[in-house]
This record gives C-alpha cells, sequence and structure tokens, in this order.
C-alpha cells in the first residue's frame, strides 16, 4: 500500500517465462507501457529491490499515479493477462488476412502474341513492346490491374482447393 492505496507489481519474469523467443518477448514488451520495459531491463541487469535477502523472483513496482487494481474474487492475478499474446496473435491473423483479401482482387491482363503455322512471331519484338505499353497505358489508372505480355502460355497454379466448399469467418 502506498497512501492507503493498494499498489500493483508485476513480475518481470513472466517475461522470459511466458516468451522464450527473444524476439517475441521484445514485441510483447512494445504493448506494455514504457515503464515495463524499463522494469524488465533492471531485471535483467538484477537491480530490482528484493523483497527480502536472497530475493530474485523480479517483481517490480509500478507507478501508483498510472495503474489501478481490480480485486475479482480476492486474486491478486490481473485476470486477463493470459490474453494479451492472443490479442497479438489476432492482430497478425486480421493483417494477414486483410493482405489475402487485397490480393484476392488484384488483376493480371495477359497478352499473349500471336505465333504463325511455322512457328514464328507475327510481330517482331519492338512491335510487342509497343503493343505492351499502349496496353499499360490504357490500364494505367486503374487499380489493382498489371499487363503481362508474352510470346509463351502462361498459367497460375493456384494452390487453394476450389472442389471442396467451406464458410469462412474473415477475421
Amino acid at each position: 500500500m502506498v497512501n492507503n492505496q493498494p499498489v500493483v507489481e508485476f513480475n518481470m519474469a513472466y517475461f522470459n517465462n511466458m516468451f522464450t523467443d527473444a524476439e517475441q518477448r521484445m514485441r510483447m514488451l512494445k504493448v506494455f507501457p514504457p515503464e515495463f520495459e524499463k522494469g524488465y531491463k533492471l531485471y535483467k541487469q538484477g537491480k530490482l529491490k528484493p523483497d527480502f535477502p536472497g530475493d530474485d523472483s523480479g517483481w517490480y513496482l509500478l507507478d501508483p499515479g498510472s495503474v489501478i487494481k481490480f480485486n475479482l474474487n480476492g486474486e491478486d492475478f490481473p485476470p486477463f493477462i493470459a490474453v494479451i499474446p492472443a490479442i497479438i496473435d489476432l492482430d497478425a491473423a486480421q493483417d494477414l488476412d486483410r493482405r489475402k483479401m487485397q490480393q484476392q482482387l488484384l488483376k493480371i491482363i495477359i497478352q499473349k502474341m500471336p505465333i504463325d503455322k511455322n512457328g514464328d512471331l507475327v510481330f517482331d519484338v519492338d512491335e510487342a513492346q509497343q503493343l505492351h505499353n499502349n496496353a499499360v497505358q490504357m490500364l494505367s489508372k486503374a487499380i489493382g490491374i498489371d499487363v503481362l505480355t508474352t510470346f509463351a502460355d502462361v498459367e497460375v497454379a493456384d494452390m487453394a482447393d476450389n472442389t471442396t466448399t467451406s464458410s469462412t469467418d474473415d477475421l
């Protein structure tokens, strides 16, 4: 208690215990207010004030002016701390979902240059380049459309299974 108000201490060992990957641990620290990163650095340097001789558990007193404590069922453990990693994973999944949806909107116009019955090009390379440039210029203001000009057959292999029907819940 400080000034008759309950205080909040956070065990900085939580970040090591829950996030063994250093990169993920640092991403998690960035989700929390800056004083958590400060407390974690003190913990890693062994500079946290021990509660008793030999204490190295990593408890860090958060600024009483910027935290609030909800005591549910007499427990001091934050009830929703376990959802923080899931929220970050959800954010990453939503970002991936947005990129997939944007990709589904992209189109490519494929101009296949003709070849005569002898297998020779009907247009020379300069003419094909001009036809390509004309198509690019014509579609320059179209969003999500690109132009490909080729003498070869072109196919796109879609790795999605289109033979099954599935219900998706876009995030």
